[in-house]
């Protein structure tokens, strides 16, 4: 019987043959190679930047910056520091890009929902809006806003105004149209597109207003009709033959077949009405004068908009919108609850914006009503005297803070003001750069947020929209309770790179000297010699935004997700 061999002894320890120990040991062995690597390059690029005298350091943003910066605020110089300028581009690259999300979110929504519209020309029209801008580099488009699109505008003293100055008259009678258009579609939205009677109000009412407007053309034209408008003479032969031939005509309309009976009833009895209304003068022949002045202008040098300006009673103001804010959010959380448990849908959104807007206009009126000193104190000729507030209003004896103190209203508007030279006194300036910026960012961005927003439409099934059409839900209704929630849960992902490619984008703003974060700190690091530090700065500032909104994002996100077990 031969022996048993006896198992060899291995002279590796037992651990460290389980795979699982070698994976973590290799990794660590990585890590500590990678460290080392970046070690010495790092001790010999500073070695080499100390022998020249640029170490690596954060000392020089105390010194002197001595340039300037067109797009900075009132308190940044050249005698402010290097962190001053390195803060003022931060703040303009924030400028772009919280006002270029907002712009391109709404502005790719649009497009999105355009990409899918029945109509021929605005699906197509918006097909290759998107298709030109997805396939054309940015830096392309920045050039062609900005050395195209900005310096063809004319020079300040000739800038384009809107609107135009001048009057301009609104008719009452098309304030009315309006207005009866949608109470009339309002009555008839339960009614079938081919309902008889949808049908004959709809079309009885374009008769009315048609016959009102060609009447009041021949009473303006004609001579002969001077006296009509408004006689109501019920004995006038004209008046009993007008009334005999519509008599006549509503008659012949339940003669003609079925199937244009209520067009015609409607087409008969709404010009008949019209005819009564522009005779007895029911019908108005007045308009709104309004006088226009410009609020934008755009020239070569950018645009200037009005000037918004918190006056000394906007404090008090904005304690009746916080009041707004807390009535609008627990209406917003009581109308939930109620529609959790009853089922009963209730307009919270509705509510709680009236909430705010009522208790805004509130506080408007009530912080309106503080009464204003009599006299004020008025610089003249080197000495200050007091005079009756309405002479030096009057007068125009009042320093633009003065306008702030004892004005009524908690928000000044004023329009811009153009001296003799072409500039501008009054007014919110913004520079070509900026403008070319935005728009380029906006456009660009918003042609992808568009596909997005196409694709995330079309994966909802259309079975789910035919089951809400058929339990009653109007077009709104399946839009907001069906449609959109299942969309956002395919559109915020990626919706969210996008957000992350703007902020990131927004670094072409040296190509057209914008002075946002990149373009001031590469000015800096040539300034300094500190191109290391500026990098790091650089890297941590986008870091940083891109982190934000990342984690914004992955919020909004897991608020849309379905919630499951």
């Amino acid at each position: 019987m031969a022996a048993s061999k006896s198992p060899q002894r291995s002279f590796i320890p037992e651990f460290l043959r389980d795979i699982r120990v070698l994976q973590v040991v290799g990794q660590v062995l990585f890590v500590i190679i990678v460290i080392a690597v970046f070690s010495e390059m790092a001790n010999v690029a500073s070695g080499e930047m100390r022998a020249r005298g640029l170490a690596p350091n954060y000392a020089f943003l105390e010194n002197r910056a001595g340039f300037d910066i067109s797009e900075s605020p009132d308190w940044y110089n050249p005698d402010s520091s290097y962190g001053d300028a390195f803060t003022v581009g931060i703040i303009n690259t924030l400028r772009i890009v919280l006002v270029g999300l907002v712009l391109a979110t709404v502005l790719g929504i649009l497009f999105g929902i355009f990409l899918l519209s029945t109509n021929w020309l605005i699906r197509t029209i918006s097909r290759v809006y998107v298709e030109i801008l997805r396939n054309t580099p940015l830096l392309v488009q920045l050039f062609v806003w900005y050395y195209i699109v900005m310096f063809s505008l004319p020079q300040p003293r000739e800038a384009l105004t809107l609107p135009n100055e001048g009057v301009f008259f609104i008719s009452i009678r098309l304030v009315i149209y309006i207005v009866l258009y949608f109470v009339m579609m309002r009555s008839v939205r339960h009614l079938s597109s081919d309902s008889p009677r949808r049908i004959g109000i709809i079309t009885g009412g374009f008769a009315a207003a048609v016959v009102i407007e060609a009447a009041f053309y021949l009473y303006h034209t004609q001579a002969g009709w001077a006296g009509a408008y408004g006689s109501g003479d019920l004995g006038s032969a004209s008046f009993l033959l007008y009334a005999g031939v519509s008599a006549a005509l509503i008659a012949l309309s339940f003669v003609v077949t079925t199937q244009l009976r209520p067009m015609a009833l409607g087409a008969t009895i709404g010009q008949a009405i019209g005819g009564l209304l522009f005779y007895f003068g029911i019908a108005p022949n007045s308009a709104f004068r309004i006088e226009l002045y410009p609020a934008i202008y755009l020239s070569i040098r950018g645009a200037v908009f009005p000037q918004i300006s918190a006056t000394g009673r906007v404090t008090e103001w904005l304690a009746f919108i916080t009041l707004g804010v807390i009535v609008a959010g627990a209406i917003w959380i009581y109308a939930g609850r109620i529609t959790e448990t009853t089922g009963r849908a209730i307009p919270r959104t509705l509510y709680a914006v009236l909430a705010i807007v009522v208790l805004a206009v509130i506080g408007w009126i009530f912080v309106g009503l503080e009464p204003l000193p009599s006299s004020v104190p008025v610089e003249q000729e080197g000495m200050v005297t007091y005079m009756p507030l309405n002479d030096a209003i009057e007068g125009d004896l009042l320093t633009p803070e003065d306008r702030l103190l004892y004005s009524q209203a908690p928000i000044l508007v004023q329009l811009p003001e153009q001296n003799r030279l072409g500039r501008f006194t009054v007014g919110t300036e913004i520079s070509p750069e900026y403008l070319a910026l935005l728009l380029g960012l906006v456009i660009y961005t918003s042609a992808f947020i568009a596909e997005i927003v196409r694709a995330g439409i079309q994966a909802v099934s259309f079975g789910q929209i035919e089951a809400a059409r058929a339990i009653g839900l109007t077009q709104s209704q399946t839009l907001s309770v069906v449609v959109l929630p299942q969309a956002l849960r395919v559109i915020i992902p990626p919706l969210g790179n996008q957000y992350l490619n703007l902020a990131k984008n927004s670094s072409l703003a040296i190509a057209i000297a914008y002075a946002d974060t990149f373009t001031t700190s590469t000015t800096i690091m040539n300034q300094s010699g500190q191109s290391v530090t500026g990098i790091t700065l650089i890297m941590g500032i986008y870091l940083v935004m891109s982190l934000t909104i990342s984690a914004v994002m992955n919020w909004v996100n897991s608020r849309f997700q379905l919630v499951t077990r």
